[in-house]
């Protein structure tokens, strides 16, 4: 359940906005050279010491990057015990979306990534530090989960170590991130990301089931 959020943390999402928003305007109008962190900051109405607090550098301000985090409502929603796959799939999503900040339907992002492919590399660097999260997160729960418990001799996973087959699943689910983003580029909201992931899953199967 979304809790509603606190003073403080209402206006540190303006904030972000703010800057994200003039940024990316900065970058439209006038060039991704001419963007740099004392104009920013000075058009969102903050320091420049402020700016840092919010972003690493000025190509994250422009595409509205930020770090990944797993909270309570994603680990409560994760079912270790259930379809590993799919289970995996689901919470790499939500994880994923936490690096994106602001609206879904943010034109100004799609703008900046026509005007600079480049960019899309540090959202790629972003991506890997959302994997290397999810794996973190699978591999502890993994190893405390009842079926890593309880597996018999005859367990596909007999013999191997925890952190490889949780990374053989966050690899696997990492391909479907892939086609998640692919279908949706140009409508990345929830409903649409979630729609796109369900649909790929039933593709995987269906080709693991020739393959294997």
């Amino acid at each position: 359940m979304s809790q509603q959020l606190s003073l403080r943390d209402r206006k540190r999402a303006e904030t972000w906005a703010a800057l994200h928003a003039a940024a990316a305007r900065r970058a439209i109008e006038n060039g991704l050279d001419c963007v740099n962190v004392e104009v920013v900051a000075e058009d969102a109405g903050v320091s420049s010491r402020t700016f840092f607090n919010y972003f690493a550098c000025k190509e994250d301000a422009v595409l509205g990057l930020q770090e990944p985090s797993v909270n309570q409502e994603m680990l409560e929603d994760f079912d270790i015990e259930g379809d590993l796959l799919s289970e995996v799939c689901k919470l790499m999503l939500s994880v994923l979306r936490t690096i994106q900040g602001g609206d879904d339907s943010n034109d100004l992002r799609s703008r900046i990534y026509q005007a600079y492919p480049h960019l899309r590399h540090r959202r790629y660097q972003y991506i890997l530090k959302v994997e290397q999260l999810v794996l973190e997160t699978v591999s502890s729960q993994l190893a405390e989960s009842r079926r890593w418990r309880e597996q018999g001799p005859d367990s596909g996973w007999s013999g191997h170590d925890v952190d490889d087959v949780a990374s053989t699943i966050v690899l696997t689910a990492g391909t479907r991130m892939r086609h998640v983003m692919q279908k949706t580029w140009s409508n990345p909201t929830q409903t649409a990301q979630f729609q796109a992931l369900d649909q790929g899953m039933e593709l995987l199967r269906d080709v693991l089931k020739e393959i294997l």
